[in-house]
């Protein structure tokens, strides 16, 4: 490879640069400049990089690729670095070796910078802090490759590998960080960073040295908090691995199915073991769910939600309770009086008592809310009627007066179509996949400049997988990815995942756009209708592109300040109780009737007189939905927050209220009936397949609360712009005060910016129907 590079060099070769692989740019290497290749020159060509790529990598991807209204075009990208240069078809050997050789030469970098000598001020700086920072920034465009296939890959082996490889590369990172002759040759040059952004990185760099115990001067003491951190990377890595290569289910009759739309039954996996007809139900969301909500049969909702909350249980449970002990360990060692007041130090918040004031203000804020929902779900399931206003069949007469956990999503069910008239059924047929994208999208262009190209050029790991190339002002901006879809193996939530960091080369000058994916597990099409997504899907969508958009309109200079989150194993991003800010504001458009009455399109195309459409009175209700059972929701999760914020605060055994000596399962029982009022499932270790507990929101669940609270304050200041809501000048605020700056300023001060005051929970009362 070493030696095609240097004869692309010398040559200038008119298709060295492919719009895809620019394998070289990473390794430092200077691109020639790019020169267009007419369809003639290269459509039938198969030398043409482009063609290999598309013969080689996507031999079964259809020519109308979905999004085909939308222009596709290779990416201007020639002289940037990004998603562009990477690939992501390694097999387990590649990944294990490019790991080996990413990890060699990330330490040799840091070796040099340790050992620098003979430079002061300016030159000081750029020779350590600036040299970290492009070695942090290329090695984190180089570990995306590495470590996607743990999320997306369709082979185990490979998906072995990447977990592998992402949990060394944590660890790499880690120990960087605790290098102490690092941390004083970064010490000394911070005094020379010029300027609010590079003044910005000196604060965050020195933290997160400080985080790991790199100024701990006890030799002894500091390697022991190195293994203490390894040792929980690993765990938590197995843990999140477990949780991906499950695939739990449970077979259930269609008679238990009753209920339960025809079209979805049918696309349950059929077995084939006796004459009753038998569906395989899986425990993920896209099944899970419909079942959830309408399976007349308490015993059968009763039997998923315990199937579900015994995942992972046998495997993960004792990993988990160990990961918590020997986070504790590590947390004490450095100083800090728990796991949950180290991980606070760098956030908003701050500090423990401050997180479990907020989450233990907001379940009082919302509990007379739960109670009256709760009532209301028990009056009706005691009414003698169902869903249709006729009486229940004996199939589906309850079995006791009280209201169970199972009984939550069926009965709120029924009641938001009784109420409401909303039938998440007939709604979702408003919400086909890939028109809503797009629609969604073209709104995104509109409010923030971004425009969507649509390329089969850049590198993907599955024929499933979609990108775009995303432009402002005719630059490109970054990349994004969707892949939508559940495969075995695969991530069985929605996230968006950063794929390539924000950074400036300090010593070329280059540029690194940023790139994300967004990773679903969507239903697919069933029967002869295309893939139609339930309105929360579609409000959840919108908030996932909501992160995609922070990611692609970041432009900071350095990686670290660039948009990402634990799940990556580079350092970088926001605070994370500030994360979820800019997604949960953009998210609240979502049942804007503006907003509405354009993305929402029924899946048959049908136009004209007497053509399906979403009227304005449903629109109406869909708003209302803000406020449909809040309470119980809102006190399920900030109870989950609380009870996170315990267990990392506390050594086994835990403590609660008047409760001792409880169990990881006992602690979380306890914190949910007390504040939920429903008894739980006995038997069941639902945070044994509870994905946030490893991904790096330890001690930080809240920060979903916490966000949430203040993106209802900022989205009231859009709602207020004097140019509209969704007008070209109020996104060019919230582009420029929050999205753009990324963490080149604290979350406090682009809030203060953006709203001219301190933020308060008052918008999001409004919002809840809280009144005080």
């Amino acid at each position: 490879r070493a030696k095609m590079l240097k004869l692309l060099q010398r040559t200038h070769c008119s298709w060295a640069y492919t719009g895809t692989r620019c394998r070289g740019s990473c390794l430092g290497v200077t691109r020639p400049t790019q020169k267009s290749l007419s369809p003639s020159s290269s459509s039938h060509n198969p030398l043409c990089p482009r063609n290999r790529h598309q013969s080689n990598d996507h031999p079964s991807r259809p020519a109308d690729r979905p999004f085909s209204a939308m222009a596709a075009a290779p990416p201007d990208s020639a002289k940037l670095l990004g998603v562009h240069c990477l690939s992501f078809s390694a097999d387990a050997d590649g990944i294990r070796s490019a790991t080996k050789a990413l990890i060699a030469d990330y330490q040799k970098q840091l070796d040099g910078i340790a050992a620098s000598t003979g430079t002061s001020g300016r030159d000081l700086f750029l020779s350590t802090i600036g040299q970290l920072a492009d070695a942090d920034g290329h090695a984190a465009l180089k570990s995306a490759e590495l470590t996607m296939p743990a999320l997306v890959g369709s082979d185990p082996a490979a998906r072995a590998a990447s977990s592998e490889a992402k949990k060394q590369l944590q660890q790499m990172w880690a120990q960087a960080y605790m290098r102490q002759d690092l941390y004083r040759q970064v010490a000394d040059a911070s005094k020379f960073a010029e300027g609010p952004e590079e003044q910005r990185l000196v604060e965050v760099m020195l933290g997160k040295f400080r985080f790991v115990g790199a100024h701990i001067e006890d030799d002894a003491v500091r390697k022991e908090v190195a293994r203490l951190d390894a040792r929980c990377a690993s765990l938590a890595f197995e843990i999140e691995q477990n949780i991906n290569e499950d695939c739990t289910s449970l077979v259930l009759t269609e008679e238990e199915l009753e209920g339960c739309s025809p079209d979805f039954i049918k696309s349950l996996p059929k077995e084939e073991d006796g004459e009753t007809p038998r569906r395989r139900c899986s425990v993920k969301a896209p099944v899970l769910v419909p079942i959830m909500k309408r399976a007349t049969r308490p015993e059968t909702r009763r039997k998923m939600m315990e199937v579900n909350q015994r995942q992972c249980m046998d495997k993960n449970g004792p990993l988990l309770a160990e990961l918590v002990e020997t986070r504790q360990k590590a947390a004490k060692l450095i100083g800090f009086p728990s796991h949950a007041d180290r991980m606070l130090k760098p956030k908003m918040a701050a500090d423990l008592k401050t997180a479990q004031d907020f989450c233990e203000q907001m379940l009082a804020k919302v509990s007379s809310l739960r109670d009256a929902e709760m009532q209301r779900l028990l009056n009706r399931k005691l009414s003698n009627s169902n869903a249709s206003g006729e009486p229940p069949s004996k199939k589906s007469k309850i079995s006791d007066e009280k209201l169970n956990a199972w009984d939550l999503s069926f009965y709120s069910d029924i009641l938001k179509r009784e109420e409401l008239s909303l039938d998440d059924e007939k709604l979702k047929e408003f919400f086909p996949l890939e028109g809503t994208i797009e629609r969604l999208l073209s709104i995104y262009t509109e409010l923030l400049g971004l425009h969507f190209v649509k390329t089969t050029s850049l590198p993907t790991w599955h024929e499933d997988v979609i990108t775009f190339e995303v432009k402002r002002d005719g630059n490109v901006m970054g990349h994004l990815y969707l892949d939508q879809f559940p495969r075995d193996g695969k991530f069985g939530h929605q996230m968006i995942v950063p794929l390539a960091p924000s950074f400036v080369n300090t010593a070329s000058g280059r540029r690194c756009v940023p790139a994300c994916a967004n990773i679903s597990n969507l239903p697919r099409g069933q029967g002869d209708k295309p893939a139609l997504l339930r309105f929360e899907e579609m409000r959840t969508l919108f908030h996932e592109l909501g992160h995609a958009m922070h990611c692609l309109c970041t432009t900071t200079r350095f990686s670290l300040l660039s948009w990402a989150w634990p799940m990556v194993p580079w350092p970088g991003g926001v605070e994370q109780d500030f994360l979820e800010l800019p997604s949960m504001a953009l998210e609240k458009y979502a049942s804007e009737p503006t907003l509405l009455a354009r993305v929402a399109k029924h899946y048959s195309g049908a136009e004209g007189p007497g053509a399906p459409r979403l009227g304005q009175e449903t629109i109406d209700k869909i708003k209302m939905l803000d406020k449909f059972m809040v309470g119980c929701g809102q006190s399920r999760y900030f109870s989950m927050a609380l009870f996170d914020l315990l267990l990392h605060s506390q050594e086994a055994p835990y403590k609660f209220g008047e409760h001792n000596n409880l169990s990881l399962e006992e602690l979380h029982r306890k914190c949910l009936e007390e504040h939920t009022k429903f008894e739980q499932l006995k038997d069941t270790h639902p945070c044994a397949s509870w994905y946030h507990l490893v991904i790096g929101y330890d001690a930080g669940y809240y920060g979903y609360g916490w966000s949430d609270v203040y993106a209802a304050d900022a989205f009231a200041t859009l709602l207020a712009h004097p140019k509209g809501s969704m007008s070209p000048e109020a996104g060019a605020k919230l582009r420029d005060e929050i999205l753009g700056p990324c963490a080149t300023r604290s979350g406090s001060e682009m809030l203060r910016r953006f709203l001219g005051r301190e933020p308060t929970p008052d918008a999001w009362c409004r919002r809840m129907g809280i009144t005080e």
